[in-house]
């Protein structure tokens, strides 16, 4: 007769769930979650209404090899999930919101990006002495998406 006893079950278990555990990989502990953008409620939304195509502001088109040159800076000026820090707690909470930086991108040749991100001190409503003397990076970047320098 072949019985399980209640400690053998447990073990198999804690088997089961230990292997459970190694199957979801680096997702358990959080490395890879995706946050999704907020988005509006539709009675919001309904509000909303199409603007006059007079009141459009130029934009910028990239081309696929320029948006991913910008996508690889970005992923390492702003990493996914990194909290920055520091000394001064208000320069911190400027430095840590993205619409605090312009972006310059300067397409070199076919097969080399110059990918700048500079802060705008005033869009943080810092005192107008303020120096900040590294504040942003300058990439340079290959076709391929590998980072060459950063400045």
């Amino acid at each position: 007769m072949n019985v399980r006893t209640p400690p053998r079950r447990l073990a198999l278990v804690l088997l089961g769930l230990g292997a459970c555990a190694l199957l979801q990989g680096c997702s358990f502990f959080g490395y890879y979650k995706y946050q999704r953008p907020e988005r509006i409620p539709p009675e919001v939304g309904d509000r909303i209404r199409d603007p006059s195509p007079k009141t459009f502001v130029a934009t910028t088109t990239l081309d696929g090899p320029t948006l991913a040159a910008f996508q690889v800076a970005l992923a390492d000026f702003f990493p996914p999930g990194a909290k920055a820090s520091g000394n001064d707690e208000y320069l911190v909470r400027c430095f840590s919101r993205r619409d605090v930086f312009d972006v310059h991108i300067n397409k070199v040749s076919d097969d080399l990006y110059l990918v700048s991100f500079d802060p705008i001190i005033k869009r943080c409503d810092m005192p107008p002495d303020t120096v900040v003397l590294d504040g942003g990076a300058t990439y340079l970047i290959d076709g391929q998406g590998r980072i060459l320098d950063i400045r």
